[in-house]
């Protein structure tokens, strides 16, 4: 007999595999759990709550789908925090695991708003959204969504839905496995100072590839790097026109390891741009990764939406929650340029770190933009090449 325990996250209080029972010898939740459940991913749940919420500000939402369902605790918390009259189809193939979420629906009297089905999620992603199609659906998988994502485009309604994506392949995303990468996301991936950054684009340039395969656009609504994953949040609207459009979105991106600079170029620009180093007879040659999104992943609506969401109840989330949405307010405004780890340039540079703060403060003294990022706290977002964030550290350090 499985082991349960209950757990509380947000408003919600649930059942499912004890986790330390079942982490005591690995230290982690495994896939071995007979539920698997990660307490370490609540601060993705709590702002899956918190975007669902933004999200449903401005767009309908009847039905919303979870097909890896696990305890259902996502579900759970979408049908008991976010208001709205729509139901919920749960699905999982593991038996125990459709006990645990239909138990944890009982609890709180959803019978009469959520389903939970056993069998395969692709499947029953295609199957189930037959006859009316979902307008939220929410991939939550150990490892890559890739495999998920024909299924779940197809089965979102084309008038406009929502989808959920989380990542935990962080190796091949962050370029320790490019060829895995090119396999599961269609673009290579490499080492370099802004590598969750990468990981991020190549996970929305695998969205958009399948999404305009199958007649649709896309529009990032908001992304999280934290931890040991990436999650994007996504609207997704069958419109061929905006599809092609995006097309100039898909890119790639060109860094010397060395003097650091870094150019992004639409795909169909490629052969002919030239990379031109920034400290003089550079030794190093560059590196490549691509092809993948080169737009923007936040929407400052969403964002300001899901913190009025947040701060109605303030109490129910992470603490780290209001943090993060603070941080992605501030650098929606110029992801056009990658995010670039002060470290990173010290060390290439043979530099002494400053504070983050001062270097902003010289870099809008010269007249760029700075701002910090979610991505990382030692990180910051700037239209200021590479050569003038050099000087402005060299200037602070005396170098």
């Amino acid at each position: 007999m499985t082991s349960l325990k209950e757990y509380t996250e947000g408003r919600t209080t649930f059942l499912t595999a004890d986790v330390e029972e079942h982490t005591a010898e690995k230290g982690q939740p495994t896939t071995d759990m007979p539920v698997f459940y990660n307490p370490r991913m609540r601060i993705n749940r709590d702002l899956s709550v918190l975007f669902l919420g933004a999200y449903m500000k401005d767009h309908d939402v009847k039905l919303i789908c979870e097909p890896l369902a696990g305890s259902g605790v996502r579900s759970l918390r979408y049908l008991n925090e976010v208001p709205g009259e729509y139901d919920a189809l749960l699905c999982d193939v593991n038996p125990v695991a459709i006990e645990t979420a239909t138990k944890n629906i009982e609890r709180y009297g959803f019978q009469d708003r959520a389903r939970v089905l056993k069998g395969d999620a692709k499947v029953l992603l295609m199957t189930e959204s037959r006859g009316k199609r979902f307008d939220f659906v929410d991939i939550d998988p150990f490892g890559s969504p890739v495999p998920y994502l024909n299924a779940a485009i197809q089965s979102l309604n084309p008038k406009g839905g929502l989808l959920g994506l989380t990542a935990t392949d962080m190796p091949a995303l962050c370029g320790v496995y490019p060829k895995v990468a090119l396999r599961k996301y269609g673009g290579l991936s490499t080492r370099a100072p802004f590598v969750h950054e990468l990981a991020v684009r190549l996970l929305l340039g695998r969205v958009y590839s399948i999404a305009a395969m199958n007649g649709c656009s896309i529009k990032p609504l908001a992304v999280l790097s934290t931890d040991h994953y990436i999650r994007a949040w996504i609207h997704v609207k069958t419109s061929r026109t905006e599809s092609n459009a995006q097309a100039d979105s898909i890119g790639t991106v060109r860094l010397c390891r060395s003097c650091l600079h870094t150019e992004i170029s639409p795909l169909r620009d490629y052969k002919d741009s030239v990379f031109e180093h920034k400290r003089e007879n550079c030794p190093a040659d560059t590196t490549y990764a691509g092809p993948l999104w080169t737009g923007s992943f936040f929407d400052l609506s969403t964002l300001k939406s899901a913190m009025l969401f947040h701060n109605e109840e303030s109490s129910a989330y992470d603490k780290r929650v209001p943090e993060l949405l603070e941080l992605m307010i501030e650098e929606h405004g110029l992801v056009m340029y990658p995010y670039m780890d002060i470290h990173e340039v010290c060390d290439a540079y043979n530099m002494t770190p400053p504070k983050r703060s001062d270097i902003m403060d010289g870099l809008i003294t010269k007249g760029y933009q700075a701002k910090r990022t979610h991505f990382r706290s030692t990180a910051i977002r700037t239209d200021a090449p590479i050569d003038a964030i050099v000087s402005v550290i060299r200037n602070l350090t005396g170098g």
